[in-house]
């Protein structure tokens, strides 16, 4: 827990408190917190399948090409 807390910055954003909730369900969070945590990393993890995808596809260069 330790080095999770460590690598935590604080921060004060508006969130609608309807999608907050709804999240907090969907990703079976047990805090606010814990759900906007898991939902910015889902949103890096899409972003890398994304880019997966499109080296698959020929649209980026592939891993280690220069």
């Amino acid at each position: 827990m330790e080095e999770i807390m460590a690598s935590l910055k604080r921060k004060n954003f508006l969130v609608d408190e309807q999608a907050l909730k709804r999240a907090k369900r969907i990703l079976n969070a047990k805090t606010e917190s814990d759900a906007v945590r898991q939902a910015i990393s889902l949103v890096a993890f899409r972003k890398a399948v994304m880019r997966g995808y499109d080296r698959a596809a020929g649209k980026l260069r592939a891993f280690g090409a220069s």
